[in-house]
């Protein structure tokens, strides 16, 4: 891609030719002798030029050489340069590549100390192809081409006014010391796929911007690019900088390829800007946003969507993923993981390269794909969310028969997802993929174990969402933020467990002002939202009334989780205390099970408290330990018992705020 060879003869020859010029009319001056004058430096120079250079033109033979190899340029043939562009950049290119070129220009410059040429040499050799002087000044400026796409860098000088004396230097992708796709750059070089819509699109209407909205970012550059008929696709963020900007589309043009820009994360007016920059000098503009409703093309844009790939396009995309990076797994395999996670093709890809960085051999299992899949998605769930309770089984779970059985029943149900909405087809009813859970019940009952438990069953992820990084004070904060967990977690086919979810799904009230209006809006769009994920979610709340009575619709099960009875408390009470603890007598246990209405939480915390008490004093954990342990608990939730209450055991608690 650099400038043909011929060029640094041709420079030489004009240089020499300019040098014998100003030979037979007197040397060449700069700027700086005019600088005390009351007229500007440039237009004085501009006059001496026209009254001192010779009226002899020019010899005819460098204007021919010039067009023969410039010719031979395919570079500057994508950027649109000009005769003036490829002029500069010659001058500059010849310069680079051959050094003993700067003597002579050090020479028409008339300073020793700057042996790169100036704008104002460029300008002296227009005439040599038929050019005028101002027509290579204009071309030197900041908005020229040869700036915007990095061509060349025009340099000021330190103590010099005229811009005549800023120096020209060709960039180095153009001398072949560097690279013409931008590395430094965060740009992704995307090979196209299938995009029929999109190609008869640009067929009807070519150099038309478009908007592309789909899931996966990758996937929405090779749509662009299958639509364009281009081999390449240059998806990138929305650069920070005009300079940036420029070489992306330099390298874009450079390449045949659209230029994607990812536009979810940024303000509106910043990617509409950077599109008309690009687009302004001969790059194809696209935008990709992986959610419809987040922006708005402006008029005159096109606008198309993306689908989602379906599971037989995953599976395959899988194969594919993997045999690029050399690894195979079996038809059922890739299947398996093809249902498991909804991922876009960029993501599978990602997933592929993972696999192989841990892979030990070439055939890979589907653990190791599940595991890849998930650190590909965890990524945007880490940002809102914490991974939940791993490793639990139905033993640690003390529940009544009853919710004990609706669990087992959201297991199985669960475990068979795949089959019923991909094999039996219920999968492509309206609203039918998703599934939803509401678990109520007192603080402690075993809402957040049970979710696990299933989770774990099911062969789930679970991960808990974070309210206080959901929940935003400024309007629209709180949505976007909850999208984003959404998708993450219906891409990694987790579990998402909304814990005290009435902060966030909360009842909607009177209008009695504005704040209370954006309120009702923000339920009524959450609404709307978990009813479209496809993916699994929980809510827990201790307050299930306080809960707007739209997601009882919404919800595919809800679970009521009761204070325990004495028989469940034993049983807690047992498990609480390991067998190696030193209790002094096991009868202890069941009278504070039977005489203490506690939850399983708090159950556990006087356990543990009780235990600590009993380390203190050197002992072993004793009736009085547990009784007070367990008051205190009581005493927390504002039910501690009265001495009456406690009857016989009243002489064990020592004094407990609550008391009597």
């Amino acid at each position: 891609m650099t400038a043909p060879s011929g060029c640094v003869d041709w420079v030489a020859s004009v240089l020499l030719a300019a040098w014998e010029r100003q030979e037979f009319e007197g040397r060449y001056r700069g700027a700086d002798e005019f600088r005390a004058l009351a007229i500007d430096p440039d237009d004085a120079l501009a006059s001496w030029r026209a009254a001192t250079l010779p009226a002899t033109p020019w010899r005819p033979e460098l204007g021919t050489w010039f067009d023969e190899w410039s010719a031979d340029w395919p570079a500057a043939d994508r950027l649109g340069l000009t005769r003036a562009d490829r002029l500069v950049a010659a001058l500059a290119v010849a310069v680079e590549l051959e050094p003993r070129l700067r003597p002579l220009v050090a020479a028409l410059g008339d300073d020793p100390t700057h042996r790169l040429p100036s704008v104002g040499l460029a300008a002296e050799l227009a005439g040599c192809v038929g050019l005028q002087p101002g027509d290579v000044r204009a071309v030197c400026a900041s908005d020229g081409r040869l700036t915007w796409y990095d061509v060349v860098r025009v340099l000021p000088v330190s103590g010099r006014a005229s811009s005549l004396d800023d120096r020209i230097v060709a960039s180095a992708w153009l001398v072949g010391a560097g690279d013409t796709t931008a590395k430094d750059l965060p740009v992704q070089w995307v090979r196209p796929r299938a995009g029929g819509r999109l190609r008869a699109a640009s067929r009807r209407s070519p150099g038309v911007p478009s908007a592309v909205f789909g899931a996966d970012h990758r996937q929405n550059a090779e749509t662009v690019a299958a639509g364009h008929g281009a081999e390449l696709a240059a998806l990138a963020g929305v650069p920070a900088d005009p300079v940036s900007v420029g070489r992306l589309a330099r390298s874009a043009v450079l390449a045949g390829a659209p230029v994607v820009l990812r536009c979810d994360q940024v303000p509106e007016r910043w990617v509409l800007d950077a599109a008309e920059r690009a687009a302004a000098f001969g790059a194809t503009v696209a935008l990709s946003n992986n959610r419809r409703a987040r922006w708005v093309p402006p008029p005159g844009w096109r606008d198309v969507v993306v689908e989602p790939l379906d599971c037989g396009a995953r599976t395959v995309r899988w194969g594919t993923a993997l045999t690029k990076v050399g690894l195979e797994a079996s038809p059922e395999v890739l299947e398996a993981v093809g249902v498991e996670f909804i991922l876009g093709a960029g993501a599978i890809d990602d997933a592929a390269t993972r696999a192989r960085v841990a892979a030990r051999r070439r055939k890979v299992d589907r653990a190791a794909l599940r595991r890849a899949a998930r650190r590909t998605v965890w990524r945007d769930l880490t940002s809102v969310a914490r991974p939940g309770l791993s490793g639990v089984v139905w033993a640690d779970l003390v529940v009544s028969p009853a919710t004990q059985r609706q669990l087992s029943e959201i297991a199985g149900a669960l475990g068979n997802r795949a089959r019923v909405l991909d094999g039996w087809g219920f999968g492509g009813r309206p609203g039918g993929r998703g599934y939803h859970l509401l678990f109520a019940g007192p603080p402690g009952t075993g809402k957040t174990l049970g979710a696990a438990v299933i989770a774990g069953a099911a062969d789930l992820e679970l991960w808990v969402v974070d309210l206080a990084r959901v929940v935003d004070k400024y309007l629209g904060e709180t949505e976007k933020a909850l999208d984003r967990v959404l998708e993450a977690g219906q891409a990694s086919g987790a579990m998402l467990l909304f814990d005290e979810a009435d902060a966030l799904f909360g009842r909607r009230g009177d209008v009695r002002e504005a704040r209370d209006r954006w309120a009702n809006v923000e339920v009524a769009y959450l609404l709307q939202r978990i009813e479209e994920h496809d993916g699994v979610t929980v809510l827990t709340t201790n307050l299930s009334h306080n809960l707007d009575e739209a997601f009882s619709r919404r919800m595919s099960r809800r679970v009521d989780f009761a204070v325990p009875d004495a028989g469940l408390r034993r049983r807690l009470w047992r498990m609480s205390v390991p067998g190696s603890a030193p209790v002094a007598d096991d009868g202890a246990l069941h009278t504070v099970a039977d005489r203490f209405e506690l939850a399983g939480g708090a159950i556990r915390t006087a356990a543990l408290n009780a235990a600590y008490a009993a380390a203190a004093e050197g002992g072993q954990i004793t009736l009085g330990h547990l009784v007070r342990a367990s008051v205190q608990e009581l005493a927390k939730a504002g039910r501690a018992p009265t001495r009456d209450e406690l009857a016989d055991l009243a002489p064990l608690v020592t004094p407990v705020w609550g008391t009597a």
